[in-house]
């Protein structure tokens, strides 16, 4: 689940210099509920039937409340429901330069002891305190002011994911240089493992900063690097602060937080940065394979620099026998581990990248653990695409099996389309179908489409464009009746190991190849922001292959017969001219040959099980 709560809690200010004589806070609001919501209880809030009876009836001139009917009073204190809000008067007086806004709230949960209050600071500044008690508690939160508009400048209170809302005794708001803000520190610049760069926003009312950096040792206690490392802006106007850090071992991960700093007092920590090295590139693993017995194996390589993880990847390569249904594409995007359909998270090009077959593109994309999801936008698309496929077979047609879902306010509904077409190399669109997903839930659907080329993709789409409804898949084939000799290719199993080893197992299945390879990958710093850089995937290593040529005769038909002569030859008699194709059980095509009616005679050059295609024969057989 996308984590989306963070505690800020707010250090008192401590004061440095014991004979330092610090100005007095402005306040800006200062007000008691419980001297005037004495109606009501607790056990039994009487709610207000309009908005005047706060702002009017109780004299809270200037405040604003969401909605009367989930504002109450409660015996002293004033009661918020779930959904509902007060917001304070616009605040005049603010100051740019005059230090950091206190907010000091007493909250008591109504039924519960665990949930959160959110203050929101003016448009955007959003601001939480988690609770874990059902008795009275103090929070408070530091704010950094932006703008002295009044406008800009106002509070409001609201219970956030709380069972049955919340009480609230007191508010008072206060700017001190005393209250300082917690810094908004960046991720590093010029990060290559001996040195980084620290940065992180300045504060007003700061006159300079406590850096401390440091690592984890094996039982998680802080090994320091740099302690309160003193760091003073080159300007007063300055808008960030930044500081190298050298002499780091290459082999240790180091974090660092900031606090702010004046004459008065010291900010709490900074959200904790890790120094993410700037990786350019990643070597290419070498990989080797042993097999053992019952289809394990295990698959080995020696560590990469820099990186931090290894995607593996199993593919099957089935040849075949004669003509019938190959699976082109097969994918289940289990690559994706987190997420739910009423708590989604959004996909980007960078997550199609993690798809076992690559050339997969979208827009208006979400993922949950285990399944891709569309998003449709207002005026916009919501697609998702298919790599290329010679989808040329069977005069263009093509059967799409898909596992789908329609949610609404992340609920499963039972209503909702999607289209599915083809779409050629020009990205012309044909065979358009629309699917009504009528299950409540996950359902399988099967579609035939017409019209496929030798490089066609399927596209998935929303039809409707209604923006409150989301699309969800899980899993997707893409399947067409092939001839015999036809090598389908399909991912067979995707992981991510840490350690420089992967075992595992595969299962015995007639004319398939099982191959692995290995691709290395690491968090690159780059532009302020994280990303992952990969190596090029390894060598292809073949982990086992079964032919199933004991159960299968050498091929005799329209007047062809196929068959080893031993010494990596085969011979072909024919009662007319043909074409022999010879292919090992990856499906790669080893040798090609032109032969006459009679009795013919070609030279393989390769050994063990081979698959042969002459006219309309396919033959399995061993040179």
């Amino acid at each position: 689940m996308k984590k989306i709560l963070r505690t800020f809690t707010m250090a008192s200010a401590i004061v440095l210099a014991t004979g330092f004589a610090a100005a007095e806070p402005t306040v800006l609001v200062d007000v008691d509920f419980s001297e005037k919501c004495t109606a009501g209880s607790e056990e039994a809030p009487q709610m207000l039937k309009y908005m005047s009876d706060f702002t009017t009836g109780l004299g809270y001139t200037g405040w604003s409340v969401s909605s009367a009917a989930g504002i109450g009073q409660a015996g002293g204190s004033l009661y918020i429901a779930d959904g509902a809000y007060i917001r304070t008067p616009y605040i005049t007086g603010v100051s740019t330069s005059n230090g950091a806004i206190k907010v000091t709230m007493e909250v008591k949960l109504r039924n519960s002891i665990m949930g959160i209050a959110q203050l929101n600071w003016g448009y955007s500044n959003t601001n939480y305190n988690e609770i874990y008690t059902g008795d009275w508690t103090t929070v408070e939160y530091i704010i950094t002011p932006t703008s002295t508009s009044a406008y800009s400048n106002y509070a409001q209170i609201s219970p956030y994911l709380v069972a049955d809302g919340m009480f609230v005794k007191s508010v008072k708001i206060e700017q001190s240089l005393e209250f300082l803000g917690v810094p908004t520190a960046y991720l590093p610049s010029d990060a290559n493992g001996s040195s980084f760069t620290a940065r992180w926003k300045t504060v007003s009312g700061a006159t300079k900063y406590y850096l401390d950096v440091y690592s984890y040792d094996g039982e998680g206690n802080k090994v320091m690097f740099v302690d309160s490392k003193e760091v003073t802006p080159t300007s007063s106007y300055a808008t960030s602060v930044s500081y190298k850090v050298e002499g780091l071992d290459p082999a240790v991960t180091y974090y660092y937080v900031v606090r702010a700093a004046n004459d008065a007092a010291v900010s709490g920590n900074s959200e904790e940065i890790e120094v993410v090295k700037a990786i350019a590139s990643l070597a290419t693993p070498e990989v080797a394979v042993a097999t053992g017995d019952g289809g394990s194996y295990t698959a080995r390589w020696d560590a990469v620099p820099d990186a931090e993880s290894y995607l593996i990847n199993v593919v099957c390569r089935k040849t075949l026998v004669e003509a019938g249904s190959a699976d082109l594409l097969s994918e289940s995007f289990s690559c994706f581990t987190s997420g739910t359909v009423g708590n989604y998270e959004y996909a980007y090009d960078r997550h199609l990248e993690m798809l076992g077959e690559p050339g997969w593109t979208g827009k208006n994309m979400c993922y949950i653990s285990g399944g891709i999801g569309l998003t449709p936008y207002s005026g916009d698309e919501a697609y998702l695409i298919t790599p290329a496929l010679d989808l040329s077979a069977d005069n263009g047609q093509v059967t799409v099996v898909l596992t789908a879902a329609a949610t609404t306010a992340g609920s499963f509904i039972s209503t909702g389309s999607i289209g599915l077409a083809l779409v050629d190399a020009d990205d012309n669109m044909s065979g358009e179908k629309v699917v009504d997903l009528d299950v409540k839930g996950f359902g399988e659907y099967t579609v035939t489409l017409e019209g496929g080329t030798a490089e066609s993709k399927v596209k998935i789409y929303d039809v409707n464009g209604n923006t409150s409804v989301r699309f969800f898949f899980d899993d997707i084939t893409v399947s067409q009746i092939k001839p015999a000799g036809f090598v389908s290719t399909f991912n067979y199993l995707n992981d991510e190991v840490e350690a420089t080893e992967f075992s595992g197992s595969i299962e015995a299945d007639d004319n398939a190849a099982y191959y692995i390879t290995v691709t290395a990958a690491a968090r690159t710093s780059s532009g302020g922001s994280l990303s992952t850089v990969y190596s090029a995937p390894s060598e292809e290593k073949l982990i086992a292959g079964f032919s199933g040529v004991e159960n299968v005769a050498v091929g005799a038909a329209d007047n062809i017969a196929v068959k080893s002569i031993g010494g990596g030859m085969i011979e072909v008699v024919c009662d007319a001219d043909a074409v022999v194709e010879v292919y090992d059980l990856s499906g790669r095509r080893i040798a090609s040959a032109a032969v006459s009616a009679g009795v013919n005679v070609i030279d393989v050059k390769a050994s063990g099980i081979v698959i042969a295609k002459a006219g309309g024969v396919v033959a399995k057989i061993v040179l």
